[in-house]
């Protein structure tokens, strides 16, 4: 804004009380010599004055009037209009005058107090992206706005302690809590207040999703404990309304054992945003990947047919399972009597280990299981691809 010319005699007026100016922008122009910096609580107006002409339109002197910082701000169309008439130049002079005179003076301790209001007003700033249709979409569309801390996805298998699930239940039976009311023991600290989690059961091997939970406002007592009570949707400033589709539960729940292996202790009970989530959901071979890998693995059947060998087993366990985590079971034992009679066959370049060593196929399947396939083929003589 050219604010670094010696000499400058500056007048700014701004409404630090509407919460869109930055307190620490503010901060660094009470620093500047010959600025003079007032507030005044009922401005709106984007006006720029000098005595030869005047700026009027929609812009503001940064991004901050739309509580956004930096390249948040990229991409918002705004309008502006010089204007040369000196008759209008000097009515625009006279109004600022009268409102500059009317405001008050800041002060470093009025920044302090707008510091709060800055802070509760970034949480509601506009996307400029239009209205997503779903949770993903939303996200995706600003992954940078800081709501997407307050979305949690929690993947448990342990119940609260006996003591803190019978206090829970006195208070719901004595109605000093809503029935609809649950709780997440030694997270009060990971969990605040008004943050939405996403709950997923992991105590089965197939993650079930139990919706979506509002963390209360007031601590619970005892105070390991997080209440949260049971809501329809995930209400998000800016975003809208949203629901957890089927999709994004899969999702969701494709992620839980890579989750718990990255950040569980003992295996159990894992807090992550949602940030934290889709970047491992985005990590993931997409679904056409899989799907070409389950083509391969059918490949495997239909070729043992040319020597007499019909594998049906291995066909249902694709069909039930699908091609990816059939080869992770078949891994995960000994060798099976089909993997042997590939080796009879001398066909062992059609079992699923020779399989999961194509390099096409390696952002399937760990380093852990690469390993286990090179060792079973060596075990059998056959040497696997590189």
């Amino acid at each position: 804004m050219g604010l670094n010319r010696s000499g400058l005699k500056l007048e700014i007026l701004c409404n630090l009380d509407s919460g869109a100016c930055n307190p620490a922008e503010l901060r660094k122009l009470l620093k500047r010599p010959g600025v003079t910096l007032k507030s005044h609580p009922s401005l709106h107006a984007k006006v720029w004055w000098t005595p030869k002409a005047a700026v009027l339109g929609s812009s503001n002197a940064s991004t901050n009037g739309l509580a956004l910082e930096c390249e948040s701000g990229n991409g918002w169309h705004e309008a502006n209009v010089r204007i040369n008439d000196a008759h209008v130049i000097d009515g625009i002079c006279k109004w600022f005058d009268d409102l500059f005179k009317a405001g008050y003076r800041i002060e470093s301790e009025d920044l302090d107090q707008a510091q709060a209001l800055w802070n509760e007003r970034k949480q509601l700033a506009p996307t400029g992206m239009r209205l997503a249709r779903t949770l993903f979409d939303a996200y995706r569309a600003a992954p940078k706005d800081p709501v997407w801390q307050r979305v949690k996805i929690c993947y448990w298998s342990e119940y609260l302690d006996k003591k803190d699930q019978d206090w829970l239940d006195k208070e719901i039976r004595e109605s000093r809590l809503p029935s609809n009311t649950s709780a997440y023991g030694e997270w009060n600290d990971k969990i605040s207040a008004d943050d939405y989690v996403l709950d997923f059961d992991v105590k089965v091997n197939k993650p079930t999703y139990h919706g979506i939970w509002k963390a209360l406002p007031a601590a619970a007592q005892p105070a390991s404990l997080r209440l949260v009570t049971k809501v329809k949707w995930l209400s998000l400033h800016a975003f809208g309304r949203f629901k957890v589709s089927d999709i994004e539960q899969a999702a969701l729940a494709g992620i839980a054992a890579t989750v718990i292996k990255q950040h569980g202790v003992d295996d159990h009970d894992v807090l992550i945003t949602l940030p934290q989530a889709m970047a491992l959901i985005d990590a993931r071979p997409s679904a056409s990947q899989e799907k070409a890998f389950e083509r391969a693995m059918y490949n495997i059947y239909k070729e043992a047919q040319t020597f007499g060998y019909r594998p049906t087993l291995f066909l249902k366990m694709i069909a039930d399972h699908g091609g990816v985590e059939t080869a992770r079971r078949l891994m995960r034992g000994s060798a099976t009597s089909g993997f042997e009679k590939l080796w009879e066959n001398n066909r062992l370049d059609l079992s699923v280990e020779a399989l999961i060593l194509r390099p096409e196929w390696h952002s399937l399947f760990t380093e852990e299981e690469r390993k286990l396939a090179r060792r079973r083929l060596r075990q059998f003589n056959y040497s696997p691809p590189d």
